[in-house]
């Protein structure tokens, strides 16, 4: 709930209490009547006047603490290295720039994610005007569409959210969405239309198994923007869902008013080997009892050991597969004791030993990379022009026809 809402809010409580004040001032009113001729207002019927006032309030407040919900997939940091940070606020009232501005009132949808795009290095700041910015253009929906474009790639080749530009496009239509969401502009039936064609083919061209999380999680944005959640089924939405980041999981199933079917999307996180995830989720939706966190921390780290162990064997057991794999391990370790850290779970699950097993890891590691650089360094140590000694013919490498010594 935002500080104004809480205000709003505050206000509302302290209803009852005033109207007990002005009762005993009308009541103190209505004994000096008699001195007025016309006096005929009743207590009920100035009562039933504050009733219908407090209602009226209440549902206003309701719409309010509604809207703040929104912003689905932007609940938490985008920084995935630190997700327990909170997100920057996006200043309802700072200035866009010129430039920023005059793209929105010419409704340059290009021009708008270009300009984001030229101007990443400092992100944080363009991204608290793109709002405002947006409200500067006569249809703020039909901008936000036209900025789409190019989203998919006519490449053929392209390596989706691993190409860099292709990346910053991507990523920079995300940011369009949710600011769209944030401003709540009227969205016509035409662009609405728009919108949900657009969607169908996104759908259609989302990589299996999650393999692109940006483009899960911009269908996913696309949907909340223009209202068209209700036009998929919620079991898929769930599906793909488990695909983006953590810390937008939780918005999104949030925003959408989807809490019902949290265990239900608990289940799939764990079927697909994201027990952490699970956890955090049990832990937002406070379902403790039903998902002990624990157990579940447990078998996502046996998880993280079988993932590692496959590393190795598609890598031949090279020293880089292990590398890999170890790496692969130390991150699990180190995303359970972050966990354990920020629930108090110390008392049921020592993170002492988790962090004794990361550095028998990177001992490892380390003794191999030395082993390596030792081994490399051998050849060198020979005298420059010291013969080679002469080969001793193994017993394989004696002929057939020479005299043959039998031991008794």
């Amino acid at each position: 709930m935002s500080s104004s809402t809480k205000s709003i809010s505050a206000a509302i409580k302290s209803i009852p209490s005033k109207k007990e004040s002005l009762r005993k001032a009308f009541e103190e009113l209505q004994s000096h009547s008699s001195s007025f001729a016309s006096f005929s207002l009743q207590w009920n019927d100035l009562e039933t006047h504050i009733d219908s006032m407090s209602k009226s309030f209440e549902s206003r407040l309701k719409d309010l603490e509604s809207k703040d919900k929104q912003n689905p997939l932007v609940e938490k940091s985008e920084n995935p290295e630190n997700p327990s940070k909170k997100p920057e606020e996006s200043s309802s009232d700072a200035i866009p720039r010129p430039e920023l501005k005059s793209f929105c009132e010419n409704m340059d949808g290009k021009g708008i994610r270009s300009f984001i795009i030229r101007n990443k290095k400092e992100l944080s700041t363009v991204r608290n005007e793109v709002g405002p910015a947006l409200r500067f253009a006569s249809d703020p929906a039909k901008l936000v569409l036209d900025a789409m474009d190019g989203f998919y790639s006519s490449d053929s080749k392209s390596k989706g959210d691993k190409d860099m530009e292709l990346g910053s496009i991507r990523k920079t239509c995300i940011l369009l969405l949710e600011r769209l969401l944030m401003i709540s502009p009227e969205i016509k039936n035409d662009e609405k239309e728009r919108a949900k064609i657009l969607a169908v083919e996104w759908k259609g061209k989302i990589s299996p198994g999650g393999e692109n999380p940006l483009e899960v999680f911009a269908f996913l944005q696309l949907l909340v923007s223009y209202g068209l959640v209700s036009l998929f089924d919620v079991d898929e939405l769930l599906d793909l869902a488990v695909f983006i980041p953590r810390w937008k999981q939780i918005g999104f199933i949030r925003a959408l008013d989807f809490t019902e079917r949290v265990p239900d999307f608990v289940q799939k996180l764990v079927s697909k080997g994201k027990q952490l995830e699970a956890v955090y989720f049990v832990y937002a939706f406070e379902l403790v009892n039903k998902f002990p966190p624990v157990p579940l921390l447990k078998a996502y780290l046996k998880e993280s050991e079988k993932v590692a162990e496959e590393i190795r064997k598609r890598g031949n057991y090279t020293t880089r597969s292990q590398n890999e794999a170890k790496d692969k391990e130390i991150a699990a370790l180190k995303a359970v004791i972050t966990c354990i850290e920020e629930h108090s779970l110390e008392s049921e699950l020592s993170s002492e030993n988790l962090e004794k097993r990361i550095s028998l890891l990177k001992q490892q590691m380390a003794d191999k990379k030395q082993g390596a650089r030792l081994h490399a360094l051998k050849p060198q140590q020979h005298a420059p022009n010291k013969k080679p000694r002469p080969v001793v013919p193994t017993m394989a490498a004696v002929p057939h026809s020479a005299p043959q010594t039998t031991i008794n």
